[in-house]
């Protein structure tokens, strides 16, 4: 009977110890292969970028706030216990994010708001308190369904929980840069944040993004038919 119970008591110290690992992999999977980082400098796509949203958008780009300098970086970097990777912050000293929440100026991805530095190291935090907060059951819940999304830093959000972010336990390699949609588990994986961005460069190219009358009044738009390929030609998605 001892043997019995050593064996029952083994098999559900494993369950509970793939169980959980399980749902992580379901929940956050690995990135697929992914295509090459683009070679363009980050410096000269930032810049690509914003030639494109003066003359496409320039009501959205006049949301966004003045870019951070090395020391404000640092500061707050320091403040969150965290070191970004030189293309991260590349983006924050272009510019530190949109001053404006609605959505249809936020950007420079139509209906994603690219949050200021301290919100999105911030965020984190916040979490961690609620989660604090709350029940065993509950606690356990987030562990298993969204724990994984503790070390995420959202970079453009919107509004819903889902959106792009990066991930600093993720190499880069590994897909640290990402879009996630929640409710069905989509996620497309970037090898850089270059690739996100020359990704967005195009869709302006190309008015995948466009500034048009929608029903709710002038917004900056995405044609998602045509950005669905164009995102899948800079990252890869989890989705055949």
């Amino acid at each position: 009977m001892a043997i019995v119970l050593l064996i029952v008591a083994g098999l559900l110290l494993t369950g509970a110890l793939l169980i959980p690992r399980a749902f992580r992999r379901f929940f956050y999977p690995p990135a697929p292969p992914m295509p090459s980082v683009v070679a363009t400098p980050v410096a000269q796509i930032l810049s690509d970028l914003e030639a494109n949203m003066k003359k496409k958008a320039p009501q959205v780009l006049d949301q966004m706030q003045p870019g951070l300098s090395d020391q404000e970086i640092a500061a707050l970097e320091q403040q969150a216990g965290i070191q970004l990777p030189t293309e991260i912050r590349a983006l924050y000293q272009w510019h530190n994010g949109c001053r404006s929440a609605d959505p249809r100026v936020v950007g420079p991805i139509p209906g994603h708001r690219f949050l200021p530095l301290s919100e999105a190291l911030g965020l984190p935090t916040v979490l961690s308190n609620q989660v604090a907060k709350a029940t065993a059951v509950q606690k356990a819940a987030f562990g298993i369904f969204a724990g994984h999304t503790r070390s995420w830093i959202t970079l453009f959000d919107d509004g819903a929980g889902d959106g792009y972010f990066f991930d600093p336990r993720r190499k880069p390699e590994e897909g640290a840069v990402f879009y996630s949609f929640a409710e069905d588990c989509t996620y497309v994986f970037f090898p850089s944040l270059r690739n996100l961005l020359a990704g967005a460069v195009k869709c302006y190219e190309t008015d995948a993004f466009s500034w048009t009358n929608a029903p709710t009044g002038p917004a900056l738009t995405e044609d998602f038919t045509r950005t669905t390929k164009i995102w899948e030609s800079f990252g890869s998605s989890n989705i055949r």
